[in-house]
């Protein structure tokens, strides 16, 4: 019978075209090598010989011959009208999950095919039971004719659809499967769909390795070599192994024989591999590089949404093997680096650098970025002060030891090869990848630190003149002033200067607070007081001694200055605005400056006379018995009061002749009071 081939293709075996349309094998044979290498004419698909049959292509054969044994291309299966692929049936197999992992596409092909058949041969089932039913005939043997019709279907499906299902030939095995796949669907279908077949073949479980990954982290490192010998001798009963937290020691009997190769398999597998540097790795960079996964942001594009800050060593030597130090801050939409300190060493840098940070804002006049993202190493200590969210930020990302998880970390690696590559006395990485980026010949040239601190800062002052990744009409530090985001924060002077600002101890006298040799004025929100709220200030800190935190600015002056009395907030202190002596060189700002010192002072001058006004005179007499004097010295004269009292008359009752209206020349009125009135009323 001619079946289906490769490629779409029928095959014929000779035996169907001999003797009927040739007469003998080696006539058509003949007729073969005829046509061979020509394009046209009857074609071989197989040769014959080894137990093979030869094959003819049925498409090369005439139209005669071909309409003669049938193309099984074109063939008419009962199981044609019932088969079809179902959307649910595709989505089944496409998300089912063997174990963890889903099924290999050939697989899902495979059952998909097999599903559908026997979607199609259940409502065959259907259809003949009904027929047999209503004929008043026997349901018997249906089960049989299911399966002929399964077999024969293969041809049908190679030839229409170029797919064949692998459902068991085998008539009681087909049963099974065709009944299971009706009571519990396509999960029948799957070979082994729990996949332990894998998991039972495997030699190596958990406690093998348990066993395997506790002797790889060791503490001198040790190789997979070297752990298989350990292995070996573990199960030849020359070594012991125990598991050091519980004290169980192992019983070799229960591992088994295990090859090199397959324990240095296992030891390079991701899930063991991961937990096993993870111990063995002295380098954390390299681990964290190696095995987690990074984030993947759009950077932003409002300058003070987020600065990012680490210290650095340019890559230059001011002595023998000595690198100078640099803090630097980079606000990560402009690129522009609005925060620098160095040093030799980096001892206190960290707090400098905080404070150049708030005078460089405070220079330009715009708020502190909204978020950080620093190192652990410097910052932590100032996470519970400065650095808590909503002191100076409102937002604090402090990565432990974690490079790529700062942006300025890429920024350093352009600095140093884009920019600082160029410059005499750059020192190449060890062991850098690039060829371009390796040690050149000839030693390392020594740069004096002065040089070295005046050839950075100019490298800075050229990095932020620079265009901008996205605006190139604008340079960095243009975009940073004129892109800034609306929601930065204010300087937050009293959360950040007790904590980063100078102290000094002084006293408030007269009104006025000395601070750097000058007498300064009480002041609260940037304005210096006058009125109710100077004395209320005056009530607190007058007389007293004060702790005042302050901050110089970029020029060394006093930027901010607050007044504690222990750890209490008290008040602002700033400079009163002189005014020239003469006036005719008085401007109008130092005018108003008179007017300010004025009210300043009257408003003390005012409290000091209203509350004397309201003291009342209030009079005092001693009331304590005096002892009798009986020492007396013979011709002393002194005063001694007459101690001879008159009792007073008191007088009773008004009586009716004090009510009698006594007359007066001045004033005959009707109205004139009595002396009661007057005197008693």
């Amino acid at each position: 019978m001619p079946h289906m081939w490769l490629n779409n293709k029928v095959a014929v075996p000779f035996d169907e075209l001999v003797p009927d349309w040739w007469s003998t094998y080696n006539s058509l044979k003949q007729e073969l090598w005829r046509y061979k290498n020509k394009p046209y004419g009857i074609k071989r698909l197989q040769k014959g010989g080894n137990g093979r049959k030869l094959l003819i292509d049925f498409d090369s054969l005439d139209r005669e011959i071909q309409e003669a044994i049938g193309d099984p291309r074109k063939c008419d299966h009962i199981l044609e009208r019932y088969y079809k692929v179902l959307p649910q049936t595709v989505e089944y197999f496409q998300n089912f999950k063997r174990g963890d992992n889903y099924l290999h596409a050939h697989e899902q092909e495979q059952y998909i095919v097999n599903a559908s058949v026997m979607l199609g041969l259940i409502d065959l089932e259907k259809d003949r039971m009904q027929a047999r039913i209503v004929a008043k005939g026997s349901t018997r043997g249906i089960g049989k004719t299911l399966w002929v019709d399964a077999l024969s279907f293969n041809d049908t499906l190679k030839a229409k659809y170029n797919v064949t299902h692998n459902l068991p030939s085998n008539e009681k095995r087909f049963r099974e499967a065709y009944k299971a796949y009706k009571g519990f669907g396509n999960y029948t279908i799957i070979k082994d769909p729990e996949g332990r077949a894998r998991k039972n073949a495997s030699k190596v479980d958990a406690m093998v390795l348990e066993v395997l990954n506790g002797l790889f982290v060791n503490k001198h490192k040790p190789t997979a070599s070297e752990i298989a010998r350990t292995y070996e001798s573990f199960l030849m009963g020359y070594a012991e192994v125990y598991n050091t937290n519980t004290g169980e020691l192992y019983d070799p009997k229960q591992f088994p024989r295990l090859s090199e190769g397959t324990i240095r398999r296992w030891l390079a597998k991701w899930e063991n591999k991961i937990a096993t540097h993870k111990k063995r790795s002295g380098n954390r960079q390299q681990y964290i590089a190696q095995f987690n996964p990074y984030g993947q942001m759009d950077l932003p594009k409002k300058a003070g949404s987020i600065i990012s800050i680490d210290d650095r060593n340019p890559p230059f030597w001011y002595a023998p093997q000595k690198r100078m130090w640099f803090y630097i801050g980079i606000d990560v939409a402009s690129g522009c680096i609005t925060t620098f300190v160095y040093g030799k060493t980096k001892e206190g840098i960290i707090q400098d650098f905080y404070r150049q940070m708030v005078r460089f804002h405070a220079h330009y006049n715009v708020g502190m970025p909204i978020e950080l993202e620093c190192e652990s190493s410097l910052n932590s200590s100032f996470k519970d002060t400065f650095l808590r969210e909503g002191q100076m930020f409102r937002h604090v990302n402090i990565h432990a030891n974690s490079a790529q998880s700062k942006i300025i970390e890429r920024r350093f690696g352009a600095m140093r090869y884009e920019v600082e590559k160029k410059a005499p006395g750059w020192i190449a990485r060890p062991f850098a990848k690039s060829e371009s980026n390796q040690a050149g010949p000839g030693k390392t040239k020594i740069i004096p630190y002065e040089e070295l601190v005046a050839a950075r800062l100019s490298e800075i002052e050229d990095w932020n003149n620079a265009p901008h990744h996205d605006e190139p009409g604008m340079s960095r530090f243009e975009y940073w002033l004129e892109n800034q985001h609306e929601d930065t924060n204010p300087i937050n002077y009293k959360a950040i200067l007790p904590h980063l600002g100078y102290k000094t101890a002084t006293s408030c006298s007269r009104g006025y607070i000395t601070l750097q040799g000058r007498r300064r004025a009480i002041a609260e929100n940037g304005k210096i007081l006058t009125g109710d709220a100077l004395i209320e200030k005056m009530r607190q800190i007058e007389g007293k001694k004060v702790d005042v935190y302050w901050l110089d600015d970029m020029q060394g002056g006093v930027l901010k200055a607050m007044a504690y009395i222990g750890d209490r907030f008290i008040c602002e202190v700033m400079e009163m605005p002189r005014f020239n002596r003469a006036k005719a060189e008085q401007t109008p700002d130092q005018k108003a400056a008179i007017e300010l010192q004025s009210r300043y002072a009257k408003t003390v001058i005012g409290y000091a006379q209203k509350t004397a006004k309201s003291i009342e005179t209030i009079g005092f007499t001693d009331l304590t018995p005096k002892p009798s004097r009986k020492f007396k010295i013979d011709g002393l004269k002194r005063y001694e009061a007459n101690e001879d009292f008159t009792e007073v008359e008191v007088l009773g009752d008004i009586h009716e002749d004090d009510q009698e209206i006594i007359y007066n020349q001045e004033d005959d009125s009707a109205g004139a009071r009595n002396w009661q009135d007057s005197f008693l009323k």
